[in-house]
């Protein structure tokens, strides 16, 4: 489908879901980043690609630079403008909207390029640090912010256009990007209770990465304690630890999220998003997502006009 672009194999899972994004370097097929600006990605395939909403499965730190307008991430407006930071994260919805005088810095990278080599304490601390860097997805910088964000980013497009596709090369990427997200950490990420040890930190990240994978099959709190090899009561304390949050109500969260995304992006009717999600009955369904999203999913899919009719 991508003649010359980046990464923009797509797959959907059927005529009406979001589209899934690739990542795939052209210049690089191995490396797992890529700075770039935003008129180059939109410039790399035909416009009709950025038409629907997407899933991409890699993360987009995007650094607006000039002009203002719209960005959509999940089933939100963006306003962007000089300054704003969005970070779309692997699963998350986002579309890019055509014809606007905007320009960005951006930069997509891959989970598995961050310190693949790293300990398992590290990689869950980075882990926890890559969650929490941009509060609520999208921020504007403040001038001391954005001067020290813009000049990490400098350096890393330096070091990438300077880039051999070796590990050296690679090594200092990842090493550049580590400065980049720590750099926005040390001014907008959240800080670690005192209290959350190694042990919790690494059991609520489990925790999460399973519930992604399988939210649609089960909303047991013991399920997902067995898969991740933990007791329940240990999750619980972890994930309270971690966000002030119980396993359930994190289970339920995101899968209001997930019926929330469908029923904004895509025209599946009630029945057959009721089914993806694993709900039995589709009455079932909307008890659940009046109960959690305050109101009935057609009422909820009637603010959002660009979704097909199902």
């Amino acid at each position: 489908m991508v003649k010359n672009g980046h990464a923009c194999a797509v797959k959907g899972l059927s005529e009406q879901s979001i589209f899934g994004v690739e990542y795939n370097n052209p210049k690089f097929p191995k490396l797992g980043i890529e700075p770039l600006r935003l008129s180059d990605l939109l410039g790399r395939v035909s416009p009709s690609h950025f038409a629907s909403p997407q899933r991409p499965g890699f993360h987009l730190l995007i650094l607006f630079t000039a002009g203002s307008g719209d960005h959509f991430l999940d089933f939100r407006r963006v306003r962007c403008k000089a300054g704003t930071l969005v970070h779309a994260r692997p699963g998350q919805v986002q579309q890019f909207v055509l014809g606007q005088k905007l320009e960005a810095d951006i930069l997509l990278f891959t989970s598995e390029f961050i310190f693949p080599g790293s300990s398992a304490a590290d990689g869950a601390a980075f882990g926890t640090l890559i969650d929490d860097i941009v509060p609520e997805d999208v921020t504007d910088l403040r001038p001391d912010a954005l001067e020290s964000v813009v000049s990490v980013m400098s350096a890393i497009k330096r070091a990438y256009h300077k880039a051999d596709g070796s590990k050296l090369s690679a090594a200092i990427l990842q090493h550049l990007l580590y400065a980049m997200l720590l750099t926005i950490a040390g001014y907008y990420g959240k800080s670690d209770a005192p209290s959350m040890t190694d042990s919790h930190r690494r059991t609520f990240r489990r925790f999460r990465r399973a519930v992604d994978a399988k939210f649609a099959q089960t909303r047991i709190v013991e399920d997902y304690a067995e898969a991740i090899g933990c007791s329940a009561k240990s999750l619980r304390r972890a994930c309270t630890m971690a966000c002030g949050s119980s396993p359930k109500a994190l289970i339920e969260q995101r899968l209001i999220l997930e019926a929330k995304r469908l029923l904004a992006h895509t025209g599946l009717t009630v029945e057959a998003i009721a089914a993806e999600l694993g709900f039995s009955e589709p009455t079932n369904f909307v008890k659940f997502f009046r109960r959690h999203g305050g109101m009935r999913p057609l009422d909820f899919r009637a603010k959002f006009p660009g979704a097909q009719s199902g």
